[in-house]
């Protein structure tokens, strides 16, 4: 049976943009993923089908190839069936040599970068879908190389790795980094593009920077390590932030001056707020890609200690007048 039109397969236009095919392929993989479809028996050859049309299509010189010469371009002896030499899941087959943390990210000079975990193929999918030489760095500190495993090809240059160390404010954000690497003994600065939205343990692949061999020059991988930061925390793509009020405060409502990462904001507490309460600032959270998440302010309720008798008077006389019951409803009781 002879192939179908890549084009057709993602459904895109002939000119769709390179962001264009790759929300496509995301798309079309969680639709077609095997995991997800395990009572459809074709799940599996339509989601080959889809990552063979997105190896293609991602590639600018074979994606030139194939619009000028159509299957015939990519292989000579394209008509109907497999083609030999193309394995949708060579790209997963490669990452489980290499490790990685599941992640796509653009490098320095255009280059895209795409690495999966090593520790399945489920959890690649999770990861990829969903969500630690010389190398010296104006927001890192310097670090020894290490050499990558062999790869694939064996008069290919050896692929290197170096070590970053990021703010929380860097890694949110993105960044630049002037990089001094050391290869096939010379020394050489470049300029990182750090992406928003990296993780402690991002690999950043940066092609062609690596050492170079009979085959053509390895590739320099960019691992990332993100300091905490003093009061923020992640999770995801959401900043959480702790903010302590007295128990009058909450009772009665307030406003309170918070940071963000774009700087400060006044928000509105409402009265009867409870401890443990998320209140949202939309748009205030990590960046990665299109997506931006939000920064939630989590509240802390401070309660006073050392009560008099007259105090405590004063409090029942309150917990008569308004009753509550805060376990009504936990299955506990």
């Amino acid at each position: 049976m002879a192939k179908r039109d890549y084009y057709e397969v993602l459904g895109v236009a002939r000119g769709a943009s390179a962001d264009e095919i790759k929300r496509a392929h995301r798309k079309l993989a969680r639709k077609y993923h095997p995991d997800m479809n395990k009572n459809n028996p074709t799940a599996t050859e339509q989601f080959k089908e889809v990552q063979e049309a997105y190896d293609i299509l991602s590639d600018g010189e074979k994606r030139k190839l194939y619009d000028q010469f159509g299957h015939a371009g990519i292989n000579p002896n394209a008509g109907g069936g497999p083609q030999p030499g193309v394995d949708p899941f060579d790209a997963f087959r490669r990452a489980q040599q290499r490790g990685g943390n599941g992640r796509e990210w653009r490098g320095g000079a255009g280059t895209t970068v795409q690495d999966f975990d090593a520790s399945g193929f489920s959890e690649i999918f999770d990861q990829l879908f969903g969500g630690g030489g010389a190398g010296r760095s104006a927001g890192g500190r310097r670090q020894g190389p290490r050499m990558r495993p062999t790869p694939p090809d064996p008069d290919r240059g050896a692929d290197v790795e170096h070590a970053v160390t990021l703010s929380f404010e860097q890694a949110a954000r993105g960044t630049t980094l002037p990089l001094q690497i050391s290869r096939d003994g010379r020394i050489e600065t470049i300029d990182v593009k750090i992406p928003a939205g990296v993780k402690d343990g991002s690999r950043i692949r940066i092609r062609g920077r690596g050492q170079q061999g009979m085959g053509g020059a390895g590739d320099l991988y960019i691992i990332t390590k993100v300091n905490p930061h003093p009061y923020f925390r992640r999770e995801e793509l959401d900043i959480l932030l702790d903010v302590p009020l007295s128990m009058y405060e909450a009772l009665l409502g307030t406003k309170v001056d918070v940071p963000t990462l774009e700087g400060p904001v006044t928000i509105t507490i409402p009265p009867g707020t409870s401890s443990g309460a998320k209140l949202r600032i939309k748009g205030r959270g990590i960046e990665r890609e299109e997506e931006k998440g939000d920064q939630f302010v989590v509240i802390r309720v401070m309660v006073p200690k050392d009560l008099d008798a007259e105090d405590k008077a004063a409090i029942q006389k309150l917990a008569e007048k308004h009753p509550l019951n805060p376990r009504a409803d936990v299955r506990w009781t």
